[in-house]
This record gives structure tokens, sequence and C-alpha cells, in this order.
């Protein structure tokens, strides 16, 4: 099974996370599956490490992203790859990308939830950036979990905290990340709390947490790994997904490159 994990520029321009990616997914997965991680674009420039991080706090620097995204899931498909995981927590595109490949395309947002709903009654993610928040909302809102979530935790660290922690020096963040933890239990009666970037996700895994005074501190990589899995193997048993409706209908493949050759893209 060949899985390509898609990032976005930061999985590159932050040395060490893309490995440390790799080293967390290589404690759950099945012998022979393959995971290939890509950020939007992949290399490591000046440029990356300009706008990582900054891009995403505009809708239209953010479709920039979207786009991008949504053609690297064309090649995942086109090189035979049999599955998509979107590793940010917004879930770009991810409707999108579900309309133009057969196959799976997971998000990194729709699986901790989902798999919150089955470890306790109220989530809320703890994240870092909170211009991100309309994103983050709209995410619940489409998933119709807005009963099950409690407002966004943000901590008072930045990026800076998070490349310091990558490089061995994790106090500041963990205990940015226990205080933020604290308060939504407190405040929100909250009782699984969720990552709220990939990278924090990493850095709770490095360092052991699984809980904070009693709520569950969800590592999304396993259940993300296995529910990709699943999807692969229900797709080679006949089942994909719905192909009716504006998102879930795949356009004809004529009128695909029609409209692509019309705007300059290659098909």
């Amino acid at each position: 099974m060949r899985i390509w994990e898609q990032g976005l520029v930061a999985t590159y321009s932050l040395p060490g996370y893309k490995e440390m990616i790799l080293e967390h997914y290589a404690a759950f997965k099945r012998p022979g599956t393959e995971i290939v991680i890509h950020g939007v674009k992949d290399e490591a420039s000046d440029t990356a490490a300009r706008i990582a991080g900054r891009a995403v706090n505009y809708a239209y620097l953010h479709r920039f992203h979207d786009n991008q995204i949504l053609e690297n899931v064309r090649r995942a498909e086109r090189e035979g790859f049999d599955a998509v995981i979107l590793g940010v927590l917004q879930d770009p595109a991810i409707k999108v990308a579900r309309g133009i490949v057969d196959i799976p395309v997971l998000g990194y947002g729709e699986v901790s939830m989902l798999t919150a709903c089955m470890l306790g009654s109220r989530f809320t993610f703890v994240g870092i950036n909170p211009d991100m928040d309309p994103l983050v909302r709209e995410m619940i809102r489409d998933m119709g979990l807005e009963g099950r979530a409690a407002p966004t935790a943000y901590m008072q660290c930045g990026y800076t905290d998070l490349s310091d922690a990558v490089q061995g020096r994790p106090a500041a963040f963990l205990a940015a990340f226990t205080a933020a933890a604290r308060r939504a239990i407190a405040e929100h009666q909250v009782d699984v709390l969720l990552p709220g970037q990939t990278i924090i996700a990493e850095l709770l895994w490095k360092a052991g947490i699984k809980e904070i005074d009693g709520a569950v501190v969800l590592d999304p990589r396993l259940p993300l790994l296995r529910m990709v899995e699943m999807r692969v193997d229900m797709r080679r048993a006949g089942f994909g997904v719905a192909r009716r409706g504006f998102y879930f209908a795949r356009p004809p493949a004529e009128l695909g490159q029609a409209v692509r050759a019309f705007y300059g893209l290659p098909d």
C-alpha cells in the first residue's frame, strides 16, 4: 500500500519535521505500507520559510495552497498511490479533492474529530494560530459537529517555540500546551484534546503525552493510518465515495481537459 501525505510549506521548511512524521508512522504502519510526504512544493527555500504559517491567514493566499494541493492529489493518483492523507489541520480542499480522484482522500482534522467523538463527549483543538479560527470553525460546522466541539484553545507560544521543540528544546512548548489544555478543561468541560497542528501532534508523541487531568490527548497519527488503510481496503472491495452532487460528482474527462486547456493548465 502506497500513501501520499500532503502537507503545506512547513513540511519542508522546518528541518527534521518530515523525518519526525515518518518515524511516528513507522511505529504503527502495516508491513509493506509505504508513506511518502510532500509539501505543496518539494523543496526548502527562503521563500518557503518566509510564508510558512503566514499565508494560511489570508483567504486569497490560502487559495494558492488549495490549488497546488489539488494538483498534487491528481498527481498521486496518476503515480499509482492508493490514498492521500491531507496532513493539515484545516483539511484544505478536501471536498474538491474527493471529486477529482477515485483514490481515498482523508483529512487530519476530519479523522481527529471523528475519533474524538468515540473517546469522549466534548473535544477541542489546541493550536497556536488564532487567525485560522474561521477555517477551523467552518470545518467543524461542515462536519455537523458544533454540538461536540468547544471553542479552540490557543497556546501562548509561536512557531519559534515549535521549532525549538523539534530541535530538542520542548520545555516552552509543553508548558504552553498544558496551560491551554487545562483552560479548556476547566472552562468548557473538554474531555478530548486534539493537537491543532500536525507538528503539535509529533511533539506530543515524542514527549509521551497521552492525557492531561483525565482528558485524552489524541495521537491523530494512529487513527489516520488505520482509517486510510481501511478506506483502501474498502475501495479494493468495491466501495468508493458517492458520485452525486456538486462536490462528489467527478467531472467528465473531456470537460475537465477543456477547462484546464482554457486556463492554460497541462492535463
